[in-house]
C-alpha cells in the first residue's frame, strides 16, 4: 500500500530569508523530485516564494519522510526546525487547501493553482500522486469557480 508524505516549509513556519534558501526554480524542483522518486517512489516538489513542499508517495516499508527532510536540509541545514510533516489524509487535505488558495499568504492567491499544476507536470508522479494532484487541481478550480475567493484583494 502506498503512503503519502509531505515535508515542507512555508510562510507560516519560516521567515522569508529562510524560505529563499530552499526556494527552487522549476528545473531544480524537477531534479529534486526525480532524486526522491528513485526506487519506485513518486515525488512532486512544489516550490514558490512562500513555500517549498515535497510530496512523496512510497510503500510502507520505505522512509520517504527521512529522505525528504534530508533533501530540504541539504539545501539549507537551518531549515530543519521549520519543516512540517504531514501524512496520508492530512497531507492530501493540505494540498487541496494549497491548490484552492486557502493556505496562501494572501487568501485566494490566483497564482497558486498554476504553480501546483506546474509542479505536478514537472514532478515524477506515478498513479498514486497523479490521482491526488488531479483531485487537488479539480478542487482548486471548483473553489475558485464557486466562491468569491480571490475576487477582491485582502486589505
Amino acid at each position: 500500500m502506498m503512503r503519502l508524505v509531505l515535508v515542507g516549509t512555508s510562510h507560516h513556519h519560516a521567515p522569508i530569508e529562510l524560505r529563499e534558501q530552499v526556494a527552487l526554480d522549476p528545473r531544480d524542483a524537477q531534479a529534486l523530485a526525480a532524486r526522491l522518486s528513485e526506487g519506485g517512489r513518486e515525488a512532486v516538489c512544489l516550490s514558490t516564494c512562500n513555500r517549498t513542499e515535497l510530496y512523496v508517495a512510497a510503500g510502507e516499508a520505505e522512509q520517504p519522510e527521512k529522505d525528504a527532510v534530508a533533501a530540504l536540509a541539504s539545501l539549507e541545514p537551518d531549515v530543519e526546525p521549520a519543516l512540517y510533516r504531514l501524512h496520508d489524509r492530512a497531507a492530501a487535505h493540505h494540498l487541496f487547501r494549497v491548490a484552492a488558495g486557502l493556505d496562501s499568504l494572501v487568501p485566494g492567491d490566483g497564482e497558486i493553482l498554476g504553480q501546483v499544476r506546474l509542479a505536478y507536470e514537472l514532478g515524477t508522479a506515478g498513479p498514486f500522486l497523479d490521482r491526488v494532484f488531479r483531485q487537488a487541481l479539480h478542487t482548486g478550480r471548483k473553489v475558485r469557480a464557486q466562491t468569491a475567493i480571490g475576487e477582491s484583494p485582502a486589505s
